[in-house]
């Protein structure tokens, strides 16, 4: 990964608040995401692995968490990730306490190093993601030579049920913006963060089920999973110089850079 965050942007910077229900009553609060402070990079690692690692559909039906190399290396990734300051992280005014958090990476044509890891089940969900991220085609259908990916969406059990996934996923397109990426794109594999991307506006540009999937490659037999397909989605910014087209849910837009730290938009959340 050779990309750098450009220096001129503030970090960590907000990028998004939004209202939603707390989680000891009914009363209506404000949530900030933001840019993953570097003091919590290990405790945003933990929060995956007590968490993600359970929860997501392929890791769950592959008992990913029995096998310590997968568990390993898919930390390490997760690791090389925080490194790019592009993580989101999702506070509730007033504590410090993760309740949501992205893991993102940016993703160039130029990269041409093949990733490396021997822990048979991350291998072959690696090996999924990559499959459908290649069927989409990123860069050729939208003439990109970078765009913003992810790979571990998730939302603390006790924050869930509040929109909060949706809103991260909305609070990357000011990022992009800030950042100079183009677009953001990512496969999503669990319908519950599918359905968020649609609420976000994501766009669906490779579908398949995992059935199929299966036919592919011996390895995609998931047992069990609970979601039926894998969609590669991505999110289009609105603005005359929007690049519309059909791909998992991607964002095209123009660069912005903030003169200062700061929210960039505000949302009351209605999921």
């Amino acid at each position: 990964m050779t990309w750098k965050r450009p220096e001129h942007i503030p970090y960590p910077s907000v990028w998004h608040t939004f209202q939603a229900k707390d989680t000891e009553s009914d009363q209506v609060v404000t949530y900030r995401v933001q840019d993953l402070p570097e003091e919590r990079f290990e405790e945003a690692i933990a929060h995956m692995m007590e968490y993600f690692v359970y929860d997501e559909p392929t890791c769950r039906a592959k008992d990913i968490v029995n096998e310590q190399q997968s568990v390993d290396e898919i930390a390490d990734l997760w690791r090389e990730f925080v490194k790019l300051r592009l993580v989101l992280v999702c506070f509730k005014e007033g504590s410090d306490e993760i309740a949501g958090m992205n893991m993102l990476y940016v993703s160039q044509q130029s990269d041409k190093e093949e990733y490396q890891c021997k822990g048979s089940v991350w291998r072959c969900i690696y090996d999924l993601v990559d499959y459908t991220i290649k069927k989409s085609n990123v860069y050729e259908r939208y003439g990109v030579d970078k765009y913003l990916g992810a790979m571990g969406l998730s939302v603390a059990p006790n924050y869930r049920g509040r929109g909060i996934a949706t809103e991260i996923l909305r609070a990357r397109i000011p990022l992009c913006k800030a950042v100079g990426l183009p677009l953001t794109s990512t496969c999503f594999t669990a319908i519950g963060s599918q359905v968020a991307a649609a609420k976000a506006g994501y766009e669906e540009t490779y579908v398949v089920s995992y059935e199929d999937m299966a036919k592919v490659d011996e390895r995609f037999v998931f047992p069990n999973i609970t979601t039926k397909y894998c969609m590669f989605r991505f999110e289009n910014f609105p603005s005359p110089s929007l690049a519309v087209g059909r791909q998992s849910k991607t964002y095209l837009f123009p660069p912005v850079h903030p003169a200062s730290p700061g929210v960039v938009g505000g949302r009351k959340d209605r999921s």
